[in-house]
């Protein structure tokens, strides 16, 4: 008899309902709110990752026709959800329709545009050369100087 006693001495007792070698009720369900909490980070981590790729994927789009393509956002009253489809994909025909009413606006935010008035002044053409004079110019008439 005293071997089947030594037997369930050497196994710890457990709480009924548990099999041996579980850890106990309360710690699985802690390494279960850890894991939670990790997928939360994780989670919004990757949502964040995601606009980024899509703000800069916007940016790339209004890029072809603005020359700061922040100010996109910056300029108008909509944010990056106003761009996304029902699916959450950047819908590029509607940064394209944005960035064109922007520019009717504001056409100084047009790409490559130049940052002076050409109607102003000589037109943008660059100032002409000064004409040096010649050795062939002494000899011309009224073109001697009395010394």
């Amino acid at each position: 008899m005293s071997e089947q006693h030594d037997a369930t001495d050497s196994q710890p007792a457990t709480p009924e309902g548990e099999a041996p070698g579980q850890p106990p009720k309360g710690n699985k369900e802690a390494r279960y709110r850890v894991e939670r909490n990790e997928a939360r980070i994780e989670r919004d981590a990757l949502a964040q990752r995601v606009e980024r790729m899509q703000t800069n994927e916007l940016e790339r789009i209004a890029a072809e026709s603005i020359s700061n393509p922040a100010d996109l956002l910056a300029l108008t009253d909509k944010t990056l959800a106003d761009f996304l489809t029902d699916d959450g994909e950047l819908d590029a025909e509607l940064v394209t329709v944005a960035a064109a009413e922007l520019l009717a606006t504001r056409p100084g935010l047009r790409r490559g545009s130049p940052a002076f008035d050409p109607s102003q002044g000589r037109g943008g053409q660059p100032p002409a050369k000064p004409v040096e004079p010649t050795f062939a110019d002494l000899f011309k008439s009224g073109s001697v100087q009395p010394y």
